[in-house]
């Protein structure tokens, strides 16, 4: 198994692609039609986190899945990583981490920056998302 943080940087261009060529990969209606909105389906993932038409997933992938995504019109593999159990995740995130560009997608899709709020309750004060957006578990 391989773990992974897939980006998609044009999510209706995907679909599309997956449904003129893959359309095994998304998830049908009760009359056996690809759902609207489409859904990848297949494999293991956390929720995707969005920016407009970009998204990212942590995923969990067997070989051949792998390789379909590392050559899938659309798709990038930002950071990759034999599953190896606990730490499989932190050693994804510190690819991107280690690596300007891949940090950079990965920031246009997942807002890490800290951000004011004000309350009436608790007043003023600042929330600092967290740099992971999702592992799935055991990694």
């Amino acid at each position: 198994m391989i773990d992974a943080i897939l980006y998609v940087q044009d999510y209706a261009g995907l679909a599309q692609h997956l449904a003129d060529y893959h359309p095994e990969l998304l998830a049908k209606d009760e009359h056996d039609q690809i759902a609207q909105p489409p859904v990848v389906t297949g494999f293991a993932r956390t929720p995707a986190t969005t920016n407009g038409n970009a998204l990212m997933v942590y995923a969990r992938l067997r070989e051949n899945e792998a390789e379909q995504c590392r050559g899938m019109e659309g798709v990038e593999v930002l950071a990759e990583s034999p599953f190896n159990g606990v730490g499989t995740g932190d050693a994804v995130y510190q690819q991107i981490l280690d690596n300007p560009e891949k940090l950079t997608k990965y920031k246009s899709v997942h807002d890490t920056e800290p951000y004011d709020v004000a309350d009436d309750e608790l007043g003023n004060y600042t929330v600092t998302p967290p740099f992971k957006f999702g592992i799935i578990a055991g990694a």
